[in-house]
């Protein structure tokens, strides 16, 4: 049986850029792709700047160390809980040492995009895990349909 799980070198990354807002923009775009082939309904009445989507799923993280450097061996899977076309927050296990990390985000058809993302506030909860949310500076890697 073939593993549906990508291998470690898919999600090898260098040196992270730094934010623009060309690169906000180009975020704001691919997520919102990802985000409308999840759920392509919009439910009215949020009061947020932005709506925040579900979004139940799993997530690569890798951590992103303060030279700007991707850290692939501590890479791990953390459970999304809400999107938004700026941020996400997410569940883990362990408290995170790193502000700023990779998502890797997929839909359900497959299309997949990497995300530099600022970690800005996490809260440990009642259940023992820890709740995570930050915003998205760039997208560094995209693929599947589009």
């Amino acid at each position: 049986m073939t593993s549906c799980a990508p291998s470690a070198s898919e999600f090898a990354f260098t040196t992270v850029p730094t934010c623009s807002d060309a690169s906000e923009a180009k975020v704001r775009a691919t997520v919102g792709q990802l985000i409308s082939r999840i759920l392509p309904k919009k439910i009215s009445n949020e009061r947020r700047r932005d709506f925040r989507y579900p979004y139940p799923h799993l997530i690569y993280l890798t951590p992103v160390d303060a030279a700007g450097q991707a850290l692939n061996d501590l890479s791990t899977v953390v459970v999304g809980k809400n999107i938004t076309e700026r941020g996400i927050d997410f569940f883990h296990r362990d408290p995170l040492p790193y502000r700023r990390v990779i998502l890797t985000l997929e839909s359900e058809d497959g299309a997949r995009a990497s995300v530099v993302t600022d970690l800005l506030w996490t809260r440990f909860t009642r259940h023992g895990w820890y709740d995570n949310g930050g915003r998205f500076l760039h997208i560094l890697a995209q693929n599947g349909p589009s």
